[in-house]
């Protein structure tokens, strides 16, 4: 129970700046954990206490991509993650580490590129120094997303890939 009014605290407190929607029936969270960077602490209540699936469709909506295309990415078999979404239940501890870890990248992309258009579209679009896979593609894993965001510390700072 601890647990969860951790979660829903760390969601609220994104309310005002990330756009969260808390109800008994839809959470929107994926733009509330971009929103600003959270202690490790916070991101650990949340992935423990999962987040609710309806963040594929947040996550769809941001990305502007499909479903199937966000499932590969939280490695999750579509049947699954319908149900999930269907039935308004969270998502494991290991697909709510996905969600963040996509999230963390996201705010960077969006630091680097100055808004949520450019960030977007850099995610989607086949990368060279990736061997032309899409940087959200990439995300599904912890080395594929250090990768990621190697790329973009790079172009920040104007090093080489």
């Amino acid at each position: 129970m601890r647990k969860l009014k951790a979660a829903k605290k760390f969601l609220a407190d994104r309310s005002t700046t990330g756009g969260v929607i808390l109800d008994a029936h839809r959470t929107i969270v994926f733009k509330a954990i971009i929103a600003k960077a959270t202690s490790t602490a916070a991101m650990i209540q949340v992935i423990r206490t999962g987040i609710n699936a309806s963040v594929v469709d947040d996550m769809v909506q941001y990305f502007d991509v499909s479903k199937n295309q966000i499932f590969d990415v939280l490695l999750m078999p579509p049947s699954t993650a319908h149900r999930l979404i269907k039935e308004r239940r969270v998502l494991d501890p290991a697909a709510t580490e996905r969600v963040v870890r996509v999230a963390d990248v996201t705010r960077l992309a969006e630091e680097t590129f100055g808004g949520r258009a450019a960030a977007a579209q850099w995610l989607r679009s086949p990368n060279l120094a990736l061997q032309n896979a899409t940087p959200l593609s990439m995300l599904d894993t912890e080395p594929g997303a250090g990768e990621v965001r190697r790329i973009l510390s790079s172009i920040n700072y104007g090093g080489v890939v």
